[in-house]
């Protein structure tokens, strides 16, 4: 078998190669008797089955597989003898395979870049985390106060602003149903879409179980019943169980987590604040690294690759400019102003890939099957699912490379970090 392999574009391979018909139909002939000891058919001994009748029942098949065989050796010995790096498999099509004739094919597949790594150790940064404030400290704990409140019955005392509601929801345009929840939880302070905040709070705040308010709505632009939007209807609300929402004081704050003092209490949450605050600027600081990385390195990219990114985006930009009402040549004109950003974005985060993946084989930094397992375990308990159905999902959707990626990201972030020269901000 002789092959050719060209470079059409930078990031692009193109192999042809030609079987002589005797060499395929040799090899042809091997697959036809290596089937036939598999086979079973009525009037044969098993494993005995002539090689002219697997031809006539499964040649074509037969001839596919064999061609399939050869474009596998050739795709082999064009990135062996040529040192290539594919970054996707090719996608083959020969359509039917003749006998007796030469088999003659060529496919293209795309390239990883080629380009010189530059330093990206001992990269200077200045970084610094800020002092924790009393206040903030006041803040913390008053929002742990939050976290751990808890419904009560209002008896006889009406909703409060800051209280909850079980209600069944109802939404009416020109005296017709349109859309209707039960069991939703409203607050008088978070008022539906359409409905007016003031007015809203004020028709809730009060009511007691088996109340019923109604309030004027405007039907947002992307309401699911297309004729009712814009336009205006009536929200009706009927309260099923009315809640006031009962904070814990301090000192039963301090019981439910533990703290033996009030000094031990300040002391959790200023190491809560300082461990967010150290988070915080872990990932404000690898990003700037990589950022710097992106900036200091230029490479061809694949096309392909950068326009499937970009189209992804885009689809991602209609969905979100859909869900806030915008449609028809409103919606077209946005989408066209975006496409260039979406672009460019979808070139950064190329160049990221590329340089995440060459930083990890430099650096011989991998992700071991535990973390990917754990990452599935993590994900599982997230969406309270079990590991065996998350790990299912991710293996149909071919979504565990993508996961494997996104996770050796994070370690190459950290090492980029772990291997930066912090400095304290200059005065």
């Amino acid at each position: 078998m002789q092959i050719n392999v060209e470079r059409p574009a930078p990031c692009q391979a193109k192999v042809s190669f030609t079987v002589p018909s005797t060499e395929f139909e040799a090899e042809f002939q091997k697959a036809l008797k290596e089937l036939g000891k598999r086979m079973k058919i009525k009037g044969f001994r098993p494993g005995h089955v002539p090689a002219d009748v697997v031809a006539r029942l499964q040649g074509k098949e037969l001839r596919q597989e064999v061609a399939m065989r050869f474009v596998n050796q050739a795709y082999s010995r064009a990135i062996d003898e040529n040192k290539l790096r594919p970054l996707n498999n090719p996608q083959v099509d020969f359509g039917e395979v003749l006998a007796g004739v030469d088999f003659a094919h060529s496919f293209e597949f795309p390239l990883r870049p080629e380009f010189q790594l530059a330093e990206y150790k001992g990269l200077e940064l200045e970084s610094s985390l800020p002092p924790i404030l009393d206040e903030e400290i006041e803040a913390a704990i008053d929002q742990a106060r939050k976290n751990q409140a808890h419904p009560e019955p209002i008896g006889d005392d009406g909703l409060p602003e800051d209280g909850m509601a079980l209600c069944k929801v109802t939404l009416l345009h020109e005296g017709a149903q349109v859309w209707e929840r039960d069991g939703l939880r409203i607050s008088p302070s978070t008022t539906l879409p359409g409905v007016d905040g003031a007015t809203f709070k004020a028709a809730m705040t009060g009511k007691k179980d088996g109340d019923t308010v109604e309030c004027p709505i405007t039907f947002p632009e992307d309401f699911e019943a297309a004729d009712a939007r814009g336009k205006a209807g009536v929200a009706r609300v009927e309260i099923k169980n009315a809640f006031k929402i009962i904070q814990p004081s301090r000192e039963e704050l301090m019981k439910i987590i533990g703290a033996a003092d009030e000094a031990e209490l300040l002391r959790r949450a200023k190491e809560g604040l300082e461990q967010a605050n150290t988070q915080l600027e872990n990932q404000r600081v690898e990003t700037e690294l990589l950022e710097r990385l992106i900036a200091a390195h230029t490479m061809d990219l694949p096309p392909a690759m950068i326009d499937e990114q970009a189209k992804g985006r885009l689809a991602q930009m209609r969905a979100e400019l859909e869900q806030s009402g915008k449609r028809g040549d409103e919606l077209e004109q946005e989408l066209s102003a975006r496409e260039q950003s979406a672009r460019a974005d979808a070139t950064k985060a190329s160049k990221a890939y590329f340089l995440i993946e060459r930083i990890a084989e430099a650096e011989k930094i991998q992700v071991a099957e535990q973390e990917l397992v754990g990452e599935l375990r993590s994900i599982a308990r997230r969406n309270r699912s079990s590991f065996e159905e998350v790990r299912d999902f991710y293996q149909q959707q071919n979504l565990l490379g993508q996961l494997a990626m996104e996770i050796l990201e994070r370690k190459i972030r950290a090492f980029l970090r772990e291997n930066a020269k912090l400095v304290a901000p200059k005065a």
